[in-house]
Parts: C-alpha cells; sequence; structure tokens
C-alpha cells in the first residue's frame, strides 16, 4: 500500500511539473508573438517644420535633437524641415507628406499655430500639433508648459546681484502682460528695481538683439535676461565684454561666459517632443486641445547658480525653488 502511495505521489508530481512546464512554453510563444508583432508594426511617420535653421544653438536645433529622441525610444519615423517660410502657404508641403502616409505634423513653435489652423481643416485624418501657440481645431492641438516658478527663482537671483537696480529682458515675442515668474521673482527680492523689457521677435536676429543689448547697458542695466536661444550668444559675448551679468535660455548657457551667467532657464524641448508621440501613440483619436506640461514631464528646470553667488545666496535660491515646487 505505502508503495502504490508513493507512486502515486511520484505521478502526481510528474504530472503537476510537466503541467507547468506546458503552460510556461504557451506564455513564453505568446510573448515572442506579441513581441513578433510589435517589432513589424510599423512606424508612424511624423513631420517636424521649423522656421529656424537646424543649426546648433539655434531653436531649430531642438526640433532636431527632438527627432533623434523620438526614434531612439519611439516607434517612429521623424523628417525635420528647417528654415520653413512662413510667409508662404504651407499646403503644397504638408500635401506632399500627407500623400507619403504621414501622420502627424508638428510645427516647431507658436508661430506655426495661426498657419496650422487655416490648412488642418483640409487634412482630417491627420494630426496637427504646434509647441505653444493660441489656435485649436478638430485635429489641431497645442502643447505648452507655463515654467513659471522656475522663472521666479531666476528673476530672484536676478534682483539679487543687481547693483544699479536696473534688470532688462530681451524676448522673442511679447510676455509682458502674462502670468509669468521673472518680474515676480525680482519683487520678492527689491520692489523698487526696474524692469526694462524688449522684444526683439525674429529669433535669427543677431543684430537686432546685439543693438537692443547695447541700449540696455548705455541705459544703466547691469543684468539681462535673454531668451532668445538663436540670437543669444550675440548677446552674451557683448554683454559679457561689459561687465554685465546674464540668465540663458533653453540650455545651460554658462560655457559661454562662465563668470557671467547667473543660471539658465532650462526648456527641455526634444521631453515635448517624447510626450506627444507617445499621447498619439497610446490614442488614435484626435487631439484638439491645449495641453500644458509641467515639470513632472521634465520640460523645464533651472541650471546651476554660477560663482558670483555666495553659498548663503545659493541656500536662499534652492530653498525658495524647493517652496515654489511645493
Amino acid at each position: 500500500m505505502e508503495t502504490n502511495n508513493h507512486l502515486k505521489f511520484i505521478l502526481g508530481m510528474a504530472l503537476l511539473i510537466s503541467t507547468l512546464f506546458v503552460v510556461f512554453l504557451i506564455v513564453k510563444s505568446n510573448q515572442i508573438i506579441d513581441n513578433m508583432e510589435v517589432s513589424q508594426t510599423k512606424p508612424v511617420k511624423v513631420l517636424i517644420l521649423s522656421g529656424d535653421t537646424l543649426n546648433d544653438q539655434s531653436w531649430g536645433s531642438l526640433a532636431y535633437k527632438g527627432k533623434l529622441l523620438v526614434e531612439e525610444e519611439l516607434n517612429a519615423e521623424v523628417e525635420v524641415i528647417g528654415d520653413v517660410n512662413l510667409s508662404n502657404d504651407l499646403t503644397p508641403i504638408v500635401k506632399e507628406y500627407v500623400e507619403n502616409n504621414y501622420q502627424l505634423i508638428i510645427g516647431h513653435g507658436r508661430e506655426f499655430s495661426e498657419p496650422f489652423y487655416r490648412i488642418a481643416n483640409q487634412f482630417k485624418h491627420t494630426q496637427f500639433v504646434t509647441l505653444h501657440g493660441e489656435y485649436v481645431d478638430k485635429n489641431l492641438a497645442v502643447y505648452t508648459f507655463n515654467q513659471r516658478e522656475i522663472e521666479v527663482v531666476a528673476g530672484m537671483a536676478a534682483a539679487l546681484k543687481t547693483k544699479t537696480n536696473k534688470i532688462g529682458i530681451i524676448d522673442t515675442h511679447d510676455n509682458d502682460y502674462s502670468d509669468w515668474g521673472f518680474p515676480q521673482g525680482i519683487k520678492k527680492i527689491d520692489t523698487n528695481i526696474e524692469l526694462i523689457y524688449e522684444v526683439v521677435p525674429e529669433r535669427t536676429d543677431k543684430s537686432a538683439a546685439k543693438h537692443v543689448t547695447s541700449n540696455m547697458i548705455d541705459n544703466g542695466i547691469d543684468v539681462i535676461y535673454t531668451r532668445g536661444n538663436s540670437y543669444n550668444q550675440e548677446v552674451i559675448n557683448f554683454a559679457k565684454e561689459k561687465g554685465v551679468y546674464l540668465i540663458g535660455y533653453l540650455e545651460d548657457q554658462s560655457y559661454m561666459a562662465e563668470n557671467a551667467i547667473l543660471t539658465s532657464v532650462l526648456n527641455n524641448i526634444p521631453y515635448v517632443y517624447k510626450t506627444i508621440l507617445k499621447d498619439h501613440l497610446k490614442d488614435t483619436n484626435m487631439i484638439s486641445e491645449k495641453r500644458i506640461l509641467d515639470s513632472n514631464d521634465g520640460v523645464y528646470g533651472l541650471a546651476p547658480f554660477g560663482p558670483m553667488f555666495t553659498q548663503e545666496e545659493i541656500t536662499f535660491l534652492n530653498n525658495s525653488k524647493k517652496q515654489l515646487n511645493q
């Protein structure tokens, strides 16, 4: 009897192990098939249009960096076209790519918002997106972000280092009446500081940006926040020779003038592209809204503070940043 029970136990265990092995093989086979199906899925075809050149240090170069990130991490095939003339009708170029099965068209900057709004209804099955901008439609979305808390700290940093109580901003579009943080940061330190605001709308107009910088310095401004990126190098090179402090934009620009850059307001534009593509891949429905990204999306931040700050000032600014993020 004991022998029979022992034999039954062995047979039962063998049957259980065999069953588990068969289940394991089925699961692994399904995983392999799923992986094969994913790998065989055609990549989504994306067109990015930029009015700027794609050279290094340009605003347009960030579109190209977005292409590289998206193609590396997501199932996408991306074409980037720079130097797009926005005074021309965009319909022919969009039509050419739509006919070649491009499903997503992205405008690299708010300047594409109105042109896309004018033509999006001609391509009802194509998703249009602009970085920043105001216009939305049934197949037109806007991806933007409000970096207010970061610019509050940047404004505080500028206010700590001005000796003339005059700070300047050079911008690519008129933010003067919007709810943004830089002026508020200045007021947190000293309400008597004068803020001079100038707009140089063409990101590539280095001559105009330099002219504005020169006028600011002649008027006693000793800290400048330059938000042009493409013309930032011209502004920084000119201002540092005059002993003026600066705040950079989009990337950490301290490499241009280590002893003159207070900090830089960072915009991780390639991460914006990654977010757009992830949303597009997971939802086949058209997006027709303005989506505001935040610090959780990793699209903005603040570069380290420069050597002109004391450790006490750095601690104060870092604590202020933490409080604003809470």
